[in-house]
């Protein structure tokens, strides 16, 4: 691993403000969709570069899986929860890339704004 030490949590709102004040429409829908694009694609990078540990590949592979699954922990028809548990999966299978393949490697293959990069590797808790 890279050498994470601990999420970094108590510096995402200043990194979400950070993002809003680059540009004001960040936080629109429209914005909140390409910066989701983004770590889509930055997930399918990460799993297809070969740097990144294969351990760190599975748990992305396992986190699709569960995802597409139609068994989930807490039934998705449970309001708010149904969701959580999804968002839990996600927020894990990205944070176990984004450590294992290093702030450097993500930087170099990040294809959004250096405002939303800020923000992942805050909430990987890769840099603060």
């Amino acid at each position: 691993m890279s050498g994470r030490t601990r999420p970094r949590w108590p510096a995402v709102p200043a990194r979400v403000r950070a993002l809003r004040d680059a540009d004001p429409a960040a936080l629109r829908p429209p914005a909140v969709l390409r910066l989701v694009r983004d770590v889509i694609l930055l997930v399918k990078d990460l799993s297809l570069d070969p740097r990144v540990p294969r351990r760190a590949k599975i748990v992305a592979g396992l986190a699709v899986a569960y995802l597409l699954s139609p068994v989930d922990l807490v039934p998705d028809t449970v309001p708010v929860l149904g969701q959580l548990d999804d968002l839990g999966v996600v927020a894990y299978a990205v944070t176990t890339l984004v450590d294992a393949a290093g702030a450097d490697l993500v930087r170099a293959i990040w294809r959004g704004s250096p405002e939303g990069l800020a923000l992942v590797l805050t909430l990987a808790g890769v840099q603060e």
